[in-house]
């Protein structure tokens, strides 16, 4: 008797405890708060490569032997870029250009800028060239080119300093900087 009566209690204490947790429960007064925590929830993402803010400096350019060339950096993007154990393998620049053809409709031919002659200059003293383009910048006179990118590798340790760009003999700096 004694063991059904404690089997008894024990069983309407646990359903008693059940209906509390679902909301059923008669305690009226109980009031339920949201659970918080200490820390700041954010998703870890650890495998996001480095990247670095690209800055120009003028963001266009006077390219051509009659200035007839404007070009303008429309954007730039700067990863690190690294081996599986984590070793530096260097940086990949990608330079976002147009080039806006300044000639008069009739008095002259379309104009276009080559991305294998375009030259990075580096923080030690050496010059790379453009690993891969989507084109080169070309445009008809009086209108501008559609935008090209140019990406560039540049070696561990070092970081840009400049970007030459060269059309008809003529020859121009853009000084780059990343943070």
């Amino acid at each position: 008797m004694r063991k059904i009566g404690t089997l008894i209690i024990m069983s309407s204490l646990f359903m008693f405890s059940c209906k509390s947790k679902n909301g059923n429960g008669s305690d009226q007064g109980e009031t339920k708060t949201p659970e918080t925590t200490t820390q700041d929830q954010k998703p870890g993402i650890t495998s996001q490569p480095k990247t670095y803010k690209v800055v120009f400096s003028p963001d266009s350019a006077l390219l051509g032997k009659k200035n007839e060339a404007l070009i303008k950096i429309t954007g730039a993007t700067a990863v690190a870029l690294q081996d599986p154990d984590g070793k530096d393998n260097g940086i990949e620049l990608t330079v976002k250009l147009t080039v806006t053809n300044k000639e008069k409709i009739g008095s002259s031919s379309n104009l276009h800028v080559d991305y294998p002659n375009s030259r990075l200059q580096l923080d030690n003293g050496t010059n790379t060239v453009c690993d891969t383009g989507t084109d080169f910048l070309r445009a008809a006179p009086e209108s501008t080119s559609k935008e090209e990118s140019w990406v560039y590798k540049i070696p561990a340790g070092t970081k840009p300093t400049a970007l030459n760009l060269f059309m008809d003999d003529t020859r121009v700096s853009v000084s780059v900087s990343l943070n």
